[in-house]
């Protein structure tokens, strides 16, 4: 128990209460973590393509005419025969977006502890009489109670 004599009075003596007071603040912590990542997955699709193509048809038809002219010798004629083959081609296409985003929010918690707090009791054991006998002091001042 601190106790201490006044400097300009020596018959006075002053002695302290204290408390503990509880007081309570915020740090902050990883309270975890959110990881995003992509993967590829390979899915097969098919797709319907039209496509053309010529087809020779070959025809004899006799002929009647005289004097047309004809020579006989070896020929060859060369007739080119097209089609549309499919040709595939793949390119990358942003379809979607994910957006991460981060919101403060308030909440309030309540913590309990326990404080210690010193009491002041005083116990007379004098004869005299006056304001020191029997007096009791106000718990939170330290005053006297008239």
């Amino acid at each position: 128990m601190g106790a201490a004599r006044g400097a300009d009075d020596d018959d006075e003596l002053r002695v302290q209460r204290s408390e503990e007071e509880l007081r309570a603040d915020t740090r902050e912590r990883e309270a975890g973590r959110m990881n995003v990542r992509k993967r590829v997955r390979t899915e097969r699709e098919q797709v319907r393509v039209p496509t053309r193509r010529e087809e020779v048809d070959v025809e004899r038809v006799p002929v009647n005419e005289e004097g047309t002219g004809a020579e006989i010798g070896e020929d060859e004629v060369s007739v080119p025969v097209v089609e549309e083959e499919v040709v595939v081609d793949k390119r990358p296409v942003v379809k979607e977006e994910v957006r991460v985003r981060k919101d403060v929010v308030q909440d309030e918690e309540v913590v309990e502890e326990d404080v210690r707090k010193e009491e002041v009791d005083v116990e007379d054991a004098t004869t005299t009489r006056g304001r020191g006998h029997d007096a009791d002091l106000d718990d939170e001042a330290g005053r006297h109670d008239r």
